[in-house]
Protein backbone atom coordinates (compact mmCIF):
# COMPACT_ATOMS: atom_id res chain seq x y z
CA UNK A 1 0.00 0.00 0.00
CA UNK A 2 3.00 2.30 -0.06
CA UNK A 3 4.66 1.51 -2.87
CA UNK A 4 5.01 5.25 -3.80
CA UNK A 5 7.03 6.16 -0.60
CA UNK A 6 10.35 4.68 -0.08
CA UNK A 7 10.48 4.76 3.68
CA UNK A 8 7.94 2.56 6.82
CA UNK A 9 6.16 5.05 8.88
CA UNK A 10 8.15 7.02 11.46
CA UNK A 11 7.83 5.18 15.04
CA UNK A 12 6.51 9.02 15.85
CA UNK A 13 3.72 8.85 13.97
CA UNK A 14 2.95 4.92 14.71
CA UNK A 15 2.95 6.11 18.61
CA UNK A 16 1.03 9.53 17.98
CA UNK A 17 -1.45 8.93 15.06
CA UNK A 18 -1.44 5.35 13.83
CA UNK A 19 -1.47 3.05 16.69
CA UNK A 20 -3.97 4.84 18.51
CA UNK A 21 -6.58 5.11 15.60
CA UNK A 22 -6.50 1.33 14.49
CA UNK A 23 -6.97 0.40 18.78
CA UNK A 24 -10.19 2.68 18.53
CA UNK A 25 -11.69 1.77 15.58
CA UNK A 26 -10.75 -1.77 16.47
CA UNK A 27 -13.05 -1.26 19.57
CA UNK A 28 -15.60 1.44 17.81
CA UNK A 29 -15.69 0.30 14.06
CA UNK A 30 -15.18 -3.84 13.86
CA UNK A 31 -19.20 -4.66 13.55
CA UNK A 32 -19.64 -1.91 11.03
CA UNK A 33 -16.34 -2.41 8.93
CA UNK A 34 -17.81 -6.18 8.50
CA UNK A 35 -21.34 -5.09 7.28
CA UNK A 36 -19.71 -2.32 4.88
CA UNK A 37 -17.29 -5.25 3.56
CA UNK A 38 -20.16 -7.30 3.04
CA UNK A 39 -22.23 -4.50 1.20
CA UNK A 40 -19.75 -3.95 -1.49
CA UNK A 41 -18.97 -7.51 -1.58
CA UNK A 42 -22.47 -8.18 -2.34
CA UNK A 43 -22.91 -5.07 -4.62
CA UNK A 44 -20.05 -5.68 -6.83
CA UNK A 45 -21.30 -9.35 -7.24
CA UNK A 46 -24.25 -8.62 -8.20
CA UNK A 47 -22.91 -5.84 -10.50
CA UNK A 48 -20.72 -8.48 -12.30
CA UNK A 49 -17.08 -6.87 -11.43
CA UNK A 50 -16.31 -9.79 -9.09
CA UNK A 51 -17.11 -13.53 -9.50
CA UNK A 52 -19.86 -15.60 -7.42
CA UNK A 53 -16.99 -18.09 -6.62
CA UNK A 54 -14.71 -14.64 -5.39
CA UNK A 55 -17.96 -13.15 -3.62
CA UNK A 56 -18.41 -16.22 -1.78
CA UNK A 57 -15.08 -16.41 -0.39
CA UNK A 58 -14.80 -13.12 0.78
CA UNK A 59 -18.08 -12.71 2.34
CA UNK A 60 -17.07 -16.48 4.40
CA UNK A 61 -13.89 -14.59 5.56
CA UNK A 62 -15.61 -11.76 6.75
CA UNK A 63 -18.33 -14.05 8.35
CA UNK A 64 -15.29 -15.93 10.16
CA UNK A 65 -13.64 -12.62 10.98
CA UNK A 66 -16.90 -11.48 12.02
CA UNK A 67 -17.44 -14.53 14.86
CA UNK A 68 -13.68 -14.23 15.99
CA UNK A 69 -14.32 -10.81 16.68
CA UNK A 70 -12.02 -7.73 17.53
CA UNK A 71 -9.22 -9.37 18.52
CA UNK A 72 -8.85 -12.39 15.96
CA UNK A 73 -5.56 -10.54 14.72
CA UNK A 74 -2.78 -8.53 15.77
CA UNK A 75 -3.07 -5.09 15.04
CA UNK A 76 0.08 -3.29 12.51
CA UNK A 77 0.50 0.57 12.95
CA UNK A 78 2.86 -0.35 10.10
CA UNK A 79 -0.55 -0.68 8.07
CA UNK A 80 -1.12 2.95 8.71
CA UNK A 81 -4.89 2.48 9.93
CA UNK A 82 -7.44 -0.38 10.61
CA UNK A 83 -8.89 -0.83 7.50
CA UNK A 84 -5.73 -1.88 6.39
CA UNK A 85 -5.49 -4.11 9.09
CA UNK A 86 -8.97 -5.89 7.96
CA UNK A 87 -7.44 -6.37 4.45
CA UNK A 88 -4.64 -7.83 5.34
CA UNK A 89 -6.10 -9.90 7.22
CA UNK A 90 -8.52 -11.20 4.53
CA UNK A 91 -5.61 -11.46 1.89
CA UNK A 92 -4.11 -13.70 4.50
CA UNK A 93 -7.07 -16.05 4.52
CA UNK A 94 -8.03 -15.95 0.78
CA UNK A 95 -4.63 -15.34 -1.15
CA UNK A 96 -3.91 -11.74 -2.74
CA UNK A 97 -5.80 -12.54 -5.90
CA UNK A 98 -9.19 -12.95 -4.05
CA UNK A 99 -8.82 -10.45 -0.87
CA UNK A 100 -7.29 -7.88 -3.66
CA UNK A 101 -10.67 -7.88 -5.48
CA UNK A 102 -12.43 -6.32 -2.01
CA UNK A 103 -11.66 -2.86 -2.66
CA UNK A 104 -12.72 -3.10 -5.83
CA UNK A 105 -14.79 0.00 -6.91
CA UNK A 106 -13.93 2.14 -3.45
CA UNK A 107 -11.72 4.35 -1.45
CA UNK A 108 -11.10 4.71 2.00
CA UNK A 109 -12.37 7.74 2.10
CA UNK A 110 -15.80 6.91 1.31
CA UNK A 111 -15.35 3.44 3.59
CA UNK A 112 -14.13 5.84 6.59
CA UNK A 113 -16.85 7.96 5.82
CA UNK A 114 -19.38 5.39 5.62
CA UNK A 115 -18.75 3.53 8.85
CA UNK A 116 -18.28 7.24 10.40
CA UNK A 117 -21.92 8.01 10.04
CA UNK A 118 -22.87 4.30 10.69
CA UNK A 119 -20.65 4.81 14.34
CA UNK A 120 -22.57 8.02 15.07
CA UNK A 121 -26.04 6.52 14.47
CA UNK A 122 -25.25 3.56 16.79
CA UNK A 123 -24.28 6.04 19.20
CA UNK A 124 -27.31 8.83 18.76
CA UNK A 125 -30.09 5.87 18.80
CA UNK A 126 -29.32 4.79 22.18
CA UNK A 127 -29.59 8.30 23.41
CA UNK A 128 -33.15 8.68 21.74
CA UNK A 129 -34.32 5.99 24.18
CA UNK A 130 -33.16 7.46 26.99
CA UNK A 131 -33.94 10.72 26.03
CA UNK A 132 -37.55 9.14 25.52
CA UNK A 133 -37.11 7.74 28.97
CA UNK A 134 -36.47 10.98 30.13
CA UNK A 135 -39.70 12.80 29.17
CA UNK A 136 -41.50 10.10 30.51
CA UNK A 137 -40.25 10.43 34.12
CA UNK A 138 -40.63 14.35 33.61
CA UNK A 139 -44.37 13.70 32.90
CA UNK A 140 -44.93 11.10 35.35
CA UNK A 141 -43.59 13.77 38.39
CA UNK A 142 -45.92 16.30 36.70
CA UNK A 143 -48.90 14.02 37.21
CA UNK A 144 -48.38 12.86 40.54
CA UNK A 145 -47.86 16.69 41.65
CA UNK A 146 -50.77 18.76 39.90
CA UNK A 147 -51.56 20.08 43.59
CA UNK A 148 -47.96 20.20 44.68
CA UNK A 149 -47.62 23.93 45.10
CA UNK A 150 -44.43 25.54 45.27
CA UNK A 151 -42.79 29.07 45.01
CA UNK A 152 -41.89 30.04 41.50
CA UNK A 153 -38.50 32.45 41.31
CA UNK A 154 -37.54 35.29 39.16
CA UNK A 155 -34.36 36.72 39.62
CA UNK A 156 -33.87 33.98 42.01
CA UNK A 157 -36.29 35.63 44.24
CA UNK A 158 -39.66 34.31 45.37
CA UNK A 159 -42.60 35.60 42.33
CA UNK A 160 -45.62 34.06 42.10
CA UNK A 161 -47.02 30.47 43.45
CA UNK A 162 -46.76 27.50 40.62
CA UNK A 163 -47.15 23.83 40.97
CA UNK A 164 -44.38 21.56 40.87
CA UNK A 165 -46.55 19.65 37.79
CA UNK A 166 -46.30 23.41 36.28
CA UNK A 167 -42.42 23.53 36.49
CA UNK A 168 -42.16 19.37 35.38
CA UNK A 169 -43.61 20.02 32.21
CA UNK A 170 -41.98 22.94 31.25
CA UNK A 171 -38.23 20.44 31.37
CA UNK A 172 -40.68 17.94 29.63
CA UNK A 173 -41.20 20.80 26.90
CA UNK A 174 -37.72 22.27 26.64
CA UNK A 175 -36.32 18.38 26.43
CA UNK A 176 -39.09 17.67 24.31
CA UNK A 177 -37.49 20.37 22.00
CA UNK A 178 -34.18 19.45 22.36
CA UNK A 179 -34.74 15.37 21.51
CA UNK A 180 -36.86 17.15 17.38
CA UNK A 181 -33.83 18.82 17.33
CA UNK A 182 -31.97 15.49 17.41
CA UNK A 183 -34.33 13.54 15.82
CA UNK A 184 -33.95 15.73 12.59
CA UNK A 185 -30.48 16.09 12.96
CA UNK A 186 -31.12 11.50 12.60
CA UNK A 187 -32.43 12.17 9.12
CA UNK A 188 -29.63 13.92 7.36
CA UNK A 189 -27.09 11.85 9.29
CA UNK A 190 -28.48 8.68 7.90
CA UNK A 191 -27.36 9.11 4.23
CA UNK A 192 -24.95 6.78 2.46
CA UNK A 193 -21.55 7.94 1.02
CA UNK A 194 -20.54 4.74 0.21
CA UNK A 195 -19.44 4.31 -3.53
CA UNK A 196 -17.85 7.70 -3.61
CA UNK A 197 -14.54 6.51 -4.08
CA UNK A 198 -11.32 9.38 -2.99
CA UNK A 199 -14.45 12.34 -3.90
CA UNK A 200 -14.35 11.52 -7.52
CA UNK A 201 -16.03 8.48 -7.79
CA UNK A 202 -15.71 5.43 -9.98
CA UNK A 203 -15.54 4.25 -13.16
CA UNK A 204 -16.96 0.93 -12.31
CA UNK A 205 -20.43 -0.02 -12.62
CA UNK A 206 -21.76 -0.25 -8.80
CA UNK A 207 -24.93 0.62 -7.26
CA UNK A 208 -24.81 3.10 -4.67
CA UNK A 209 -28.51 2.97 -4.04
CA UNK A 210 -28.01 -1.17 -3.20
CA UNK A 211 -25.42 -0.37 -0.90
CA UNK A 212 -27.15 2.43 0.78
CA UNK A 213 -30.21 -0.19 1.42
CA UNK A 214 -28.32 -2.92 2.81
CA UNK A 215 -26.91 -0.93 5.51
CA UNK A 216 -30.07 0.87 6.34
CA UNK A 217 -29.34 4.27 5.22
CA UNK A 218 -31.91 6.77 3.66
CA UNK A 219 -30.09 6.32 0.38
CA UNK A 220 -26.64 7.84 -0.86
CA UNK A 221 -25.65 11.19 -0.79
CA UNK A 222 -25.10 11.89 -4.47
CA UNK A 223 -22.18 14.53 -4.70
CA UNK A 224 -19.45 12.00 -4.76
CA UNK A 225 -17.14 15.24 -3.31
CA UNK A 226 -20.10 16.54 -0.82
CA UNK A 227 -20.12 12.54 0.59
CA UNK A 228 -16.78 12.54 1.92
CA UNK A 229 -16.14 15.88 2.56
CA UNK A 230 -19.19 16.68 4.81
CA UNK A 231 -19.06 16.17 8.63
CA UNK A 232 -21.86 18.25 9.23
CA UNK A 233 -23.88 16.34 11.11
CA UNK A 234 -21.38 16.22 13.80
CA UNK A 235 -22.10 19.83 13.95
CA UNK A 236 -25.54 19.47 14.05
CA UNK A 237 -25.77 16.87 16.54
CA UNK A 238 -22.99 18.33 19.25
CA UNK A 239 -24.78 21.37 18.55
CA UNK A 240 -27.99 19.62 19.68
CA UNK A 241 -26.62 17.67 22.56
CA UNK A 242 -24.87 21.26 23.92
CA UNK A 243 -28.37 22.99 23.66
CA UNK A 244 -29.80 19.69 25.47
CA UNK A 245 -26.93 20.49 28.33
CA UNK A 246 -28.13 23.89 28.42
CA UNK A 247 -31.91 22.50 29.51
CA UNK A 248 -30.48 20.42 31.92
CA UNK A 249 -27.60 22.18 33.59
CA UNK A 250 -30.30 24.83 34.17
CA UNK A 251 -32.78 21.90 36.03
CA UNK A 252 -30.28 19.93 37.47
CA UNK A 253 -29.21 23.62 39.18
CA UNK A 254 -32.70 23.86 40.28
CA UNK A 255 -32.62 20.94 42.11
CA UNK A 256 -29.28 21.48 44.09
CA UNK A 257 -30.19 24.62 44.87
CA UNK A 258 -33.94 22.63 46.33
CA UNK A 259 -32.12 20.37 48.08
CA UNK A 260 -30.09 22.84 50.06
CA UNK A 261 -30.91 23.01 53.78
CA UNK A 262 -32.05 26.77 53.50
CA UNK A 263 -34.50 25.55 50.44
CA UNK A 264 -35.01 21.52 52.06
CA UNK A 265 -37.82 21.10 48.52
CA UNK A 266 -35.98 17.77 47.39
CA UNK A 267 -34.19 15.37 49.10
CA UNK A 268 -31.50 12.77 47.06
CA UNK A 269 -32.26 9.00 47.34
CA UNK A 270 -29.22 7.67 49.87
CA UNK A 271 -28.05 5.88 46.75
CA UNK A 272 -27.77 9.17 44.96
CA UNK A 273 -25.44 10.35 47.57
CA UNK A 274 -22.17 10.52 49.20
CA UNK A 275 -21.50 11.10 52.85
CA UNK A 276 -18.37 13.46 54.22
CA UNK A 277 -14.69 12.07 55.34
CA UNK A 278 -15.37 14.65 58.67
CA UNK A 279 -18.66 15.97 59.04
CA UNK A 280 -21.16 13.31 59.92
CA UNK A 281 -24.49 15.22 59.43
CA UNK A 282 -23.40 15.65 55.29
CA UNK A 283 -25.25 14.11 52.80
CA UNK A 284 -24.30 15.35 49.64
CA UNK A 285 -25.77 15.25 45.99
CA UNK A 286 -23.49 14.44 44.22
CA UNK A 287 -25.35 13.12 40.79
CA UNK A 288 -26.90 16.59 40.35
CA UNK A 289 -22.73 18.00 40.62
CA UNK A 290 -21.76 15.56 38.35
CA UNK A 291 -24.54 16.01 35.64
CA UNK A 292 -24.28 20.00 36.27
CA UNK A 293 -20.71 19.96 35.21
CA UNK A 294 -20.69 17.19 32.53
CA UNK A 295 -23.10 19.71 30.42
CA UNK A 296 -19.78 21.83 29.70
CA UNK A 297 -18.06 18.73 28.17
CA UNK A 298 -21.11 18.47 25.55
CA UNK A 299 -20.14 22.45 24.52
CA UNK A 300 -16.29 21.96 24.69
CA UNK A 301 -17.20 18.66 21.89
CA UNK A 302 -18.97 21.42 19.78
CA UNK A 303 -16.24 23.97 19.99
CA UNK A 304 -13.39 21.15 19.25
CA UNK A 305 -15.39 19.84 16.34
CA UNK A 306 -16.32 23.03 14.71
CA UNK A 307 -13.00 24.61 15.18
CA UNK A 308 -11.46 21.54 13.65
CA UNK A 309 -13.28 21.92 10.31
CA UNK A 310 -12.45 25.60 10.54
CA UNK A 311 -10.38 26.65 7.65
CA UNK A 312 -9.78 23.44 6.03
CA UNK A 313 -10.86 22.74 2.02
CA UNK A 314 -13.76 21.00 1.32
CA UNK A 315 -12.70 17.93 0.39
CA UNK A 316 -11.15 14.52 2.43
CA UNK A 317 -8.48 15.49 4.55
CA UNK A 318 -7.13 14.10 7.86
CA UNK A 319 -8.21 17.28 9.94
CA UNK A 320 -11.85 16.51 8.97
CA UNK A 321 -11.87 12.62 8.73
CA UNK A 322 -9.41 11.83 11.86
CA UNK A 323 -9.69 14.71 14.02
CA UNK A 324 -13.11 16.50 13.93
CA UNK A 325 -14.89 13.07 15.15
CA UNK A 326 -12.65 13.35 18.05
CA UNK A 327 -14.14 14.43 20.57
CA UNK A 328 -17.83 13.52 19.43
CA UNK A 329 -17.20 10.37 21.18
CA UNK A 330 -16.57 11.86 24.45
CA UNK A 331 -19.66 13.61 24.13
CA UNK A 332 -21.65 10.80 23.26
CA UNK A 333 -20.51 9.31 26.59
CA UNK A 334 -21.20 12.00 28.84
CA UNK A 335 -24.83 12.31 27.03
CA UNK A 336 -25.11 8.96 28.43
CA UNK A 337 -23.58 9.52 31.43
CA UNK A 338 -26.02 12.89 32.38
CA UNK A 339 -29.42 11.08 30.65
CA UNK A 340 -28.58 7.72 33.30
CA UNK A 341 -27.73 9.72 36.07
CA UNK A 342 -30.91 11.72 36.04
CA UNK A 343 -33.37 9.13 35.47
CA UNK A 344 -31.98 7.88 38.61
CA UNK A 345 -31.51 10.86 40.48
CA UNK A 346 -35.52 11.98 39.58
CA UNK A 347 -37.11 8.59 40.23
CA UNK A 348 -35.78 7.61 43.43
CA UNK A 349 -35.98 11.48 45.10
CA UNK A 350 -37.94 12.47 48.07
CA UNK A 351 -40.19 15.42 47.46
CA UNK A 352 -41.13 17.90 50.63
CA UNK A 353 -44.68 19.05 49.41
CA UNK A 354 -45.72 20.50 52.96
CA UNK A 355 -42.22 22.77 52.87
CA UNK A 356 -42.86 23.60 49.44
CA UNK A 357 -46.48 24.87 50.23
CA UNK A 358 -45.74 26.32 53.53
CA UNK A 359 -43.01 29.03 51.95
CA UNK A 360 -45.16 29.70 49.07
CA UNK A 361 -47.34 30.84 51.87
CA UNK A 362 -45.23 32.75 53.58
CA UNK A 363 -42.99 34.37 51.26
CA UNK A 364 -45.47 36.88 49.77
CA UNK A 365 -44.89 35.22 46.18
CA UNK A 366 -49.32 35.70 46.82
CA UNK A 367 -49.33 39.14 46.71
CA UNK A 368 -49.90 39.75 43.09
CA UNK A 369 -52.86 37.73 43.47
CA UNK A 370 -54.36 40.49 45.62
CA UNK A 371 -53.12 43.61 43.91
CA UNK A 372 -55.39 41.53 41.36
CA UNK A 373 -57.93 41.00 43.26
CA UNK A 374 -58.50 44.88 44.43
CA UNK A 375 -58.38 45.18 40.76
CA UNK A 376 -61.23 43.02 39.85
CA UNK A 377 -63.39 43.96 42.87
CA UNK A 378 -62.66 47.26 43.67
CA UNK A 379 -61.98 48.59 40.12
CA UNK A 380 -59.14 50.74 40.96
CA UNK A 381 -56.29 51.03 38.02
CA UNK A 382 -53.44 47.69 38.47
CA UNK A 383 -51.22 50.10 39.31
CA UNK A 384 -52.97 51.90 42.23
CA UNK A 385 -53.19 47.95 43.35
CA UNK A 386 -49.46 47.57 43.06
CA UNK A 387 -49.15 50.27 45.19
CA UNK A 388 -51.30 49.91 47.83
CA UNK A 389 -50.00 46.09 47.92
CA UNK A 390 -46.44 47.30 47.96
CA UNK A 391 -47.14 49.60 50.86
CA UNK A 392 -48.36 46.47 52.76
CA UNK A 393 -45.72 44.09 51.96
CA UNK A 394 -43.04 46.40 52.63
CA UNK A 395 -44.88 47.75 56.03
CA UNK A 396 -44.88 43.54 56.97
CA UNK A 397 -40.84 42.85 56.36
CA UNK A 398 -39.92 46.31 58.10
CA UNK A 399 -41.56 44.77 60.93
CA UNK A 400 -40.29 41.13 60.47
CA UNK A 401 -43.97 39.65 59.72
CA UNK A 402 -44.45 36.65 56.82
CA UNK A 403 -47.41 37.17 54.38
CA UNK A 404 -49.56 34.82 56.54
CA UNK A 405 -49.72 37.66 59.11
CA UNK A 406 -51.13 40.50 56.77
CA UNK A 407 -54.46 41.71 58.40
CA UNK A 408 -57.12 43.84 56.67
CA UNK A 409 -56.42 46.71 58.78
CA UNK A 410 -52.77 46.78 57.21
CA UNK A 411 -54.55 46.75 53.76
CA UNK A 412 -57.28 49.36 54.57
CA UNK A 413 -54.58 51.95 56.14
CA UNK A 414 -52.17 51.40 52.83
CA UNK A 415 -55.50 51.60 50.42
CA UNK A 416 -56.03 55.89 52.10
CA UNK A 417 -52.86 56.89 51.28
CA UNK A 418 -53.80 55.91 47.30
CA UNK A 419 -57.75 55.98 47.17
CA UNK A 420 -60.82 57.42 48.81
CA UNK A 421 -62.82 54.56 47.86
CA UNK A 422 -63.47 51.97 50.93
CA UNK A 423 -62.65 48.32 50.41
CA UNK A 424 -65.30 46.42 52.74
CA UNK A 425 -63.32 43.34 52.90
CA UNK A 426 -63.20 40.69 55.17
CA UNK A 427 -60.14 39.00 56.83
CA UNK A 428 -61.32 35.63 55.62
CA UNK A 429 -61.84 37.30 52.08
CA UNK A 430 -57.88 38.58 52.30
CA UNK A 431 -56.77 34.97 53.56
CA UNK A 432 -58.16 33.33 51.08
CA UNK A 433 -57.01 35.69 48.41
CA UNK A 434 -53.53 35.29 50.15
CA UNK A 435 -53.64 31.50 50.08
CA UNK A 436 -50.92 29.54 47.38
CA UNK A 437 -53.35 26.81 46.40
CA UNK A 438 -56.17 29.15 46.07
CA UNK A 439 -53.78 32.14 43.86
CA UNK A 440 -52.87 28.96 41.42
CA UNK A 441 -55.98 27.80 41.13
CA UNK A 442 -57.71 30.72 40.15
CA UNK A 443 -55.59 31.06 37.26
CA UNK A 444 -57.49 31.34 33.53
CA UNK A 445 -54.88 32.16 31.13
CA UNK A 446 -53.57 30.05 28.93
CA UNK A 447 -49.95 27.31 29.84
CA UNK A 448 -50.85 28.79 33.70
CA UNK A 449 -50.04 26.21 36.69
CA UNK A 450 -53.82 26.10 37.49
CA UNK A 451 -54.42 21.73 37.75
CA UNK A 452 -56.86 22.06 34.62
CA UNK A 453 -54.65 23.72 32.52
CA UNK A 454 -51.55 21.83 33.70
CA UNK A 455 -53.11 18.39 33.09
CA UNK A 456 -53.96 20.07 29.02
CA UNK A 457 -50.65 20.37 28.74
CA UNK A 458 -49.52 17.12 30.19
CA UNK A 459 -51.81 15.22 27.86
CA UNK A 460 -50.46 17.30 24.68
CA UNK A 461 -47.21 16.30 25.86
CA UNK A 462 -47.82 12.58 26.50
CA UNK A 463 -49.38 12.54 22.99
CA UNK A 464 -46.41 13.53 21.61
CA UNK A 465 -44.44 11.44 23.86
CA UNK A 466 -46.24 8.97 22.28
CA UNK A 467 -45.82 9.64 18.60
CA UNK A 468 -41.84 10.03 18.88
CA UNK A 469 -41.86 6.46 20.79
CA UNK A 470 -43.26 5.45 17.93
CA UNK A 471 -41.49 6.87 15.29
CA UNK A 472 -38.13 5.65 17.04
CA UNK A 473 -39.33 2.21 17.32
CA UNK A 474 -40.01 2.53 13.49
CA UNK A 475 -36.73 3.69 13.12
CA UNK A 476 -35.01 0.64 14.80
CA UNK A 477 -37.12 -1.94 13.07
CA UNK A 478 -36.13 -0.40 9.76
CA UNK A 479 -32.60 -0.22 10.39
CA UNK A 480 -32.67 -3.97 11.94
CA UNK A 481 -34.80 -4.91 8.72
CA UNK A 482 -31.81 -3.62 6.59
CA UNK A 483 -29.46 -5.65 8.32
CA UNK A 484 -31.23 -8.49 8.31
CA UNK A 485 -31.46 -8.22 4.49
CA UNK A 486 -27.74 -7.78 4.15
CA UNK A 487 -27.13 -11.33 6.33
CA UNK A 488 -30.15 -13.05 4.24
CA UNK A 489 -27.96 -12.16 0.69
CA UNK A 490 -25.05 -12.61 2.05
CA UNK A 491 -26.15 -16.47 3.20
CA UNK A 492 -27.85 -16.90 0.53
CA UNK A 493 -24.56 -16.11 -1.61
CA UNK A 494 -22.83 -19.14 0.46
CA UNK A 495 -25.76 -21.92 -0.02
CA UNK A 496 -25.94 -21.45 -3.69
Amino acid sequence: MRERLKAKPSEVVCKYLFAPAILEDSKRSFKNMIKVNLAHVLMIKKQGIISVNDAKKLTSSLLTLQNKGHTAFELDPQLEDYYFNIEQYIISQVGLDVGGKIHTGRSRNDLHSTISRMNVRDSIIPMYSRMLELRSTLLKLASDHKETVLTGYTHMQPAQPITLAHYFAAIAEAVGRDYERLENAYKRLNYCTLGSGAFAGTSFNIDRHYTSLLLGFSGPIENSLDAVASRDYLLEISSGYATFGSTINRFANDLYIWTTDEFGFIEVDDSMAVCSSIMPQKKNPITLEHIKSKTSHLLSAYVSIFTCMKGIPYGHCRDLAAESIRLFWDASAQMEAILELLNATLKTMRIRQETMKSRANCNYSTVTELADELVRREGVSFRVAHQIVGEVVGNCIDSGLPATDITIDMVQAAVKDYTDQKFLWTQEHLNYVLEATNSVCNKLSLGSPAPEECQRMIDNSENRLVKDKETYRDLVNKLQQSYDKLYKEVNQINID
